[in-house]
C-alpha cells in the first residue's frame, strides 16, 4: 500500500494482542519526515463516538437523559424543532441538515445555534435518517451547558485521560508540532485541520463535537477497551452506546450513538465508524465475534485510508486474497520530476490524466481503447465492451433528456424500464444542473476485485454536474443485461518510478494489473503507443 501511495499509520490487534503498529510514507513531504505510529492527525467524524460517550456518561451521572428534548437546554427553539430529542441527535434522526457552513469558518456558538434553528428540516424529527454534523455540534453545546466545562475539557478529564488517551484532543494535549501530519489534496500541500478557522478555545462550531479531533493509532487502540465495556463506561452503558438504533445505508447497517453497526455474512458483527475531510481519513473497526480490531489513518486524498477496510479484512481472513505487488521503487526519484510529467496525454480514442503525488504519478484512464491497453483486454472482450458501451451511451443520452424509460436498451425484455430509470432521474433531480453523462469505458470484474460479486463487467460513467460530480459503476449480468449501479472510484493506475524515465503502472485495486511505462523526450510510451502532454 505504501508503494501505491498510502501514507499514514495502522494498528491491528486480535484478542487484545497487538499484531501491527506502524507508520508508512511521509507525514510531511516538504521536510521528508516519516509517518510513524505516534504521528497525530485529525480523525474526522470518529469524533462523534467521543460525543456519544460523553452524553451517556452525563446520563449515568444523572445530569441528563437521552429522551430529553433540546428545548430543555436551549431557549427560543422554533416550533418545528422543539421536540427533537438527544437520542435523535445522536442517531441522525432529528431531521437537521448535514451541515450549515464550511469547516474552516470561525463561527461562535450563538451564531451557529441561530443558523441551525433557522435551517429547514430534512424530515419530521424521528421519522427518518439523515447524517447530520449539525446535530452533533448541538450535542457538544449540551455537554458544555450541563457540565459547565468546554467540550474538550470535559472529554479530557472524564473520558480521555481515564482511558489513557493522553495524545487525543483538539489542542489540550499541546503536542510537539513535529508530531503532526500535514495533509495533501490531489498531490498538493493542503495543510492541517489543527487551528484552521478555529476560535479562541478550540475548533469552531462547524467542527466541535462532530469532527476534527486529533489522535494517533496507539491512543485509539487504548480506546478499544472502553468500546468493549472494560473502560470508563460501565458495560451496560457501553452496550447502549454501540447498539444500532436507526437503519441507514439502505438498511445494510444501523446507526447508534456515534457508531455504525452491522452484521457481515463472513465477519459477523462489526462496530465501526470512519472519518474524513477528503484529505485526512481514518477508520475504526472492531469485529466483535473475532475480537479483531484495526484503526487506520492517513493524510492524502490520493490514497484514502478509510477505503482500505475491505482489503484489510479480506487479507486477514481470506486465504485467497491476493496482496498488492511489492514494487522496488527508485529511491532517487524526485517529486519535481513527477510534477514536470503531470498533464493529459492523449492516446488513440482516449487519454491518461497524470497527477503528481510526491514521486508517483496517478493515471486516470478515459476511453475504451485506453482501458483495453492498460487492462490487457482480449479481442473478444474488446468486441463485447464496445457493444456494452454503445448501449450505455444510448441510455445515457435518453437519461440526459429526462426520458422515464431511458434504460430500456440496457435491461431485459421482461424488466420495467421506468422502474430501473427512476433512481437515476431522482438522483439527477436532487443534485441539479446536469452538464453531461460521459461513458468512460468498460472493464472485466476480475475475481477478488471490488465489483466481482455483483456481476462480470462494469461500465464506468462520469456524471458531470455544475457544482458536483458522481462516478457511476453500472454492473452487468452475465446475459449482458443491466443489474445495478454502484459508487466507486475512477479507474486509475499508480505509476511508480523504478528507474530513470521508467515506471511500473499498477491498478489501484485487485487484480493489480501492471503495465510498463516509460518517458522519452517528455512523451509517454506504452507498448508501441506514444503520447505527448497537452500544453
Amino acid at each position: 500500500m505504501e508503494t501505491l501511495g498510502f501514507s499514514g499509520s495502522i494498528i491491528v490487534s486480535k484478542n487484545d494482542k497487538v499484531l501491527l503498529n506502524k507508520g508508512y510514507g511521509l507525514a510531511n513531504r516538504e521536510k521528508r519526515r516519516p509517518y510513524t505510529s505516534n504521528t497525530i492527525q485529525s480523525c474526522g467524524s470518529i469524533t462523534k463516538q467521543f460525543t456519544g460517550a460523553a452524553i451517556l456518561l452525563l446520563e449515568n451521572q444523572g445530569k441528563l437523559s437521552v429522551n430529553d428534548t433540546i428545548s430543555k437546554y436551549f431557549s427560543e427553539v422554533p416550533e418545528d424543532k422543539k421536540n427533537i430529542t438527544i437520542h435523535q441527535l445522536l442517531t441522525h434522526s432529528s431531521g437537521l441538515p448535514g451541515g450549515i457552513g464550511p469547516d474552516d469558518e470561525p463561527i461562535e456558538a450563538q451564531e451557529y445555534f441561530d443558523r441551525a434553528m433557522l435551517s429547514s428540516l430534512q424530515f419530521s424529527p424521528g421519522s427518518g435518517y439523515g447524517y447530520s454534523n449539525t446535530g452533533y455540534s448541538l450535542l457538544a453545546m449540551i455537554i458544555e451547558e450541563v457540565s459547565g466545562q468546554s467540550y474538550e475539557t470535559f472529554l479530557r478529564k472524564e473520558l480521555l485521560l481515564p482511558a489513557g488517551l493522553a495524545q487525543t484532543g483538539y489542542f489540550l494535549p499541546n503536542w510537539n508540532r513535529n508530531q503532526m501530519a500535514i495533509g495533501y489534496r490531489k498531490g498538493e500541500l493542503w495543510g492541517e485541520v489543527y487551528n484552521r478557522g478555529w476560535i479562541e478555545d478550540g475548533p469552531n462550531w462547524h467542527l466541535r463535537g462532530n469532527g476534527g479531533m486529533h489522535t494517533n493509532v496507539t491512543d485509539m487502540h487504548k480506546w478499544l477497551a472502553t468500546v468493549q465495556g472494560k473502560g470508563v463506561l460501565k458495560k451496560d452503558v457501553a452496550k447502549r452506546w454501540t447498539t444500532g438504533y436507526v437503519p441507514e445505508n439502505n438498511g445494510f447497517s444501523e446507526y447508534g450513538y456515534g457508531w455504525v453497526v452491522y452484521e457481515h455474512d463472513r465477519w459477523g458483527k462489526i462496530i465501526t465508524h470512519s472519518g474524513s475531510n477528503r484529505i485526512f481519513e481514518a477508520d475504526f473497526s472492531w469485529l466483535t465475534e473475532h475480537d479483531f480490531f484495526y484503526y487506520i489513518q492517513g493524510n492524502t486524498s490520493m490514497f484514502p485510508a478509510a477505503n482500505q477496510g475491505r482489503n484489510i479484512l479480506t487479507a486477514a481472513f481470506d486465504t485467497s486474497f491476493v496482496m498488492p505487488p511489492i514494487v522496488q521503487k527508485n529511491d532517487t526519484a524526485k517529486p519535481e520530476t513527477a510534477r514536470q510529467r503531470a498533464g493529459i496525454y492523449h492516446l488513440k480514442e482516449g487519454s491518461l490524466e497524470l497527477t503528481a503525488d510526491d514521486t508517483r504519478l496517478f493515471a486516470r484512464l478515459t476511453g475504451q481503447s485506453v482501458f483495453d491497453l492498460m487492462f490487457n483486454h482480449s479481442e473478444e472482450q474488446k468486441s463485447r465492451f464496445a457493444k456494452l458501451n454503445n448501449r450505455t451511451r444510448i441510455a445515457m443520452d435518453k437519461l440526459q433528456k429526462g426520458q422515464s424509460d431511458a434504460l430500456s436498451v440496457m435491461i431485459g425484455n421482461d424488466d420495467n424500464p421506468v422502474e430501473y430509470t427512476e433512481p437515476f432521474l431522482r438522483r439527477i433531480n436532487q443534485i441539479g444542473n446536469l452538464i453531461e453523462l460521459h461513458v468512460v469505458g468498460t472493464f472485466k470484474n476480475e475475481p477478488g476485485s471490488r465489483f466481482y460479486e455483483s456481476g462480470p463487467w462494469t461500465t464506468f460513467v462520469y456524471a458531470e454536474f455544475e457544482n458536483w460530480n458522481q462516478y457511476w459503476n453500472l454492473i452487468w449480468n452475465s446475459d449482458e443485461t443491466f443489474k445495478e449501479n454502484r459508487s466507486g472510484p475512477w479507474p486509475t493506475f499508480v505509476l511508480i518510478p523504478t528507474g530513470t524515465g521508467q515506471y511500473l503502472g499498477v491498478s489501484q485495486g485487485h487484480p493489480w494489473n501492471m503495465k510498463e511505462i516509460k518517458f522519452e523526450d517528455n512523451c509517454l510510451v506504452i507498448e508501441k503507443q506514444q503520447a505527448c502532454p497537452v500544453k
